[in-house]
């Protein structure tokens, strides 16, 4: 076999994105010197795997089939033959970029997998349905979600896309009503907060609002949601990764019923 030579020599190479793990690239990048048109994000194959794989975008079926095409490389290598990869390189397993347009920039794309095949295997999955958050308070899911508590006891329920952080709050006897309480709280809501809605439904009230927040650099759509009985009320904070997927959340958050009611 005759021994590849790189586009970029060894001696170019630039500590630029230390400690991402492996990734997966064509030679139509590393040899041929062609800019990255299309790059996902699967779940990895071991522990050292970060889960990219990098295309060009015009190899064919048959290119890619043939191993000897692509090579294991450290993302941070991928990341010197093109530095447009750096800022989308923290995005969730399921991710996929592609350059369209007439700019040629790097835009998010429909990921290659369903979302279900994305949930992780050492979590409780929950099915998609009713489920109870305590005795009292209940929701609808409208997909599988992953779950698990952290230590301060919130609940998180998560799936490629849209994170939940649930909790459930009860009352002191000598303070105001659920209502009173959930306006209080909202009342003083971010200043960039928008779209507020308060519904009541017989004996509950709902209450919600969107941010859209600064992550790390990155905006994150989020629903911030209550729920209040006579007695007590829900918090669900939803974030989202597409801002369509906001219908998804509203969805929750009027599927949270209570068995006092």
């Amino acid at each position: 076999m005759t021994e590849k030579k790189f586009h970029l020599p060894a001696d170019q190479i630039e500590a630029l994105v230390e400690g991402q793990g492996g990734c997966i690239a064509t030679d139509r990048i590393t040899v041929d010197g062609m800019p990255i048109g299309y790059m996902y994000r699967e779940p990895p194959d071991n522990e050292g795997d970060s889960g990219w794989r990098f295309f060009s975008g015009d190899e064919s079926e048959e290119y890619v089939d043939q191993a000897r095409n692509l090579e294991v490389y450290d993302v941070n290598t991928i990341a010197n033959y093109d530095r447009d990869v750096i800022p989308f390189l923290s995005s969730p397993i399921g991710s996929a970029y592609a350059r369209e347009g007439d700019a040629g920039q790097l835009i998010a794309v429909d990921s290659p997998f369903d979302a279900d095949e994305l949930l992780h295997p050492d979590f409780p999955i929950l099915e998609a349905g009713l489920f109870e958050l305590t005795d009292r308070w209940s929701m609808q899911l409208p997909h599988r979600f992953n779950q698990r508590l952290e230590k301060d006891g919130q609940m998180v329920l998560w799936r490629p896309g849209v994170t939940i952080y649930a909790s459930v709050w009860g009352l002191p006897e000598d303070g105001d009503s659920a209502a009173d309480t959930l306006r209080e709280l909202t009342r003083e809501r971010d200043s960039a907060a928008f779209d507020y809605q308060e519904l009541q439904e017989g004996a509950l009230l709902r209450i919600a609002y969107r941010l859209v927040e600064d992550h790390d650099g990155v905006d994150v759509d989020s629903l911030y949601c209550f729920v209040a009985d006579a007695d007590g009320y829900v918090h669900l904070s939803v974030y989202f990764d597409a801002p369509e997927d906001v219908e998804v959340a509203q969805s929750i958050w009027k599927g949270i019923t209570s068995a006092a009611t």
